[in-house]
């Protein structure tokens, strides 16, 4: 495992991508245990494995809300 100067782990970076959902939709806050960074959208970026993580569950929970929203209005 690598290690920074500090010797530290380096952390693991994964590849994400958020799209964009209008014209002036530029980028995504982003905060994990009192970190915070500004994610640019609609390109791949790699960011810390943790970051990557927030974004992953952020997307399957709106995709299950949309889901849920949509069994209820077809059962009307």
């Amino acid at each position: 495992m690598k290690t920074t100067e500090k010797n530290e782990p380096a952390e693991v970076l994964e590849e994400v991508f958020i799209p964009k959902t209008n014209k002036h939709d530029d980028a995504q806050y982003v905060a994990v245990n009192g970190r915070r960074i500004l994610v640019k959208k609609g390109e791949t970026v790699k960011l810390p494995a943790a970051f990557a993580e927030v974004i992953r569950n952020s997307e399957a929970a709106a995709a299950h809300a949309e889901s849920f929203i949509e069994s209820v209005s077809a059962e009307e």
